[in-house]
Formats: structure tokens, sequence, C-alpha cells
């Protein structure tokens, strides 16, 4: 069975806010897209919201980093799963996105893998824990 979807779009400081619902995959690239080199986020969610399993991706930007992170439910808790880049070992770097300060492997400037993870996600309705774990 096909999930269905709403997507939220977002440009910061200049309330900007699209919701499209039941969008096409070329809905969600085309705000990718303006997402890209901007400050902003896009979140792609499962409507309904399911009881257990992922329930939405989101990525924020700011400065060209990523911060890509998956929420999904089990029968007891909620999780939080996110990009890391295990080749930046011991770079204890913090960069800035909108307030809050993240460690530079839990970032990327890969937008490429951004739509990856998004069309997986818009796809299957999950993301691999290979990408986000």
């Amino acid at each position: 069975m096909k999930n269905e979807f709403e997507v939220d779009f977002y440009l910061y400081g200049r309330n900007s806010f699209t919701r499209v619902r039941t969008p096409k995959w070329s809905d969600v690239e085309e705000f990718l897209m303006k997402l890209k080199g901007d400050s902003g986020g896009v979140r792609l969610r499962i409507v309904p919201e399911p009881d257990i399993g992922p329930m939405n991706l989101d990525v924020s930007t700011e400065d060209g980093f990523y911060f890509l992170t998956l929420l999904e439910c089990s029968e007891s808790d909620l999780t939080v799963r996110s990009y890391w880049d295990k080749s930046k070992t011991g770079k204890n770097k913090k960069i800035q996105i909108y307030g809050d300060y993240w460690p530079e492997q839990q970032l990327t400037n890969d937008f490429d893998l951004v739509v990856r993870v998004f069309k997986e996600f818009f796809d299957t309705g999950n993301v691999s824990a290979d990408v986000l774990n």
C-alpha cells in the first residue's frame, strides 16, 4: 500500500510557509530545490500518522549545512534518527542552525544526499538505517 503524505516548506525570516496535501514527487523535489542555498526546511509527513513506524522526515538548513531527521514511533516511545558522518570522527566542531548547535558529524553539505533521502522516504515510507541511524 502506498503511503499518503503532506509536505511543508518554509523559509526562515520571510514568513514563507506552504503545505501541499497528497503531493507528487515533483512537488517535494521543487520544495527541496527552493531550499538549496537558502535557509529553511522541508517536512514530509505520512498521513494519517502511523501508530508504529516512521512518521515524518525533516531537513533544516542554514549556511549550506543540512540537518536530516526521521521521527518514528514504537509501541512505547518516539525515536529520532539522524544523519551521522562517521568519516568526520574526532572533530568536535559545532554548527549553528537556527539557534541550536549540532555536531558537524550530524550535518551534511551534500544536497544530492538530501534529495535521495527524501526520495527514498517518499517511495518507501522509510529511510535505510545505513543513512539515518
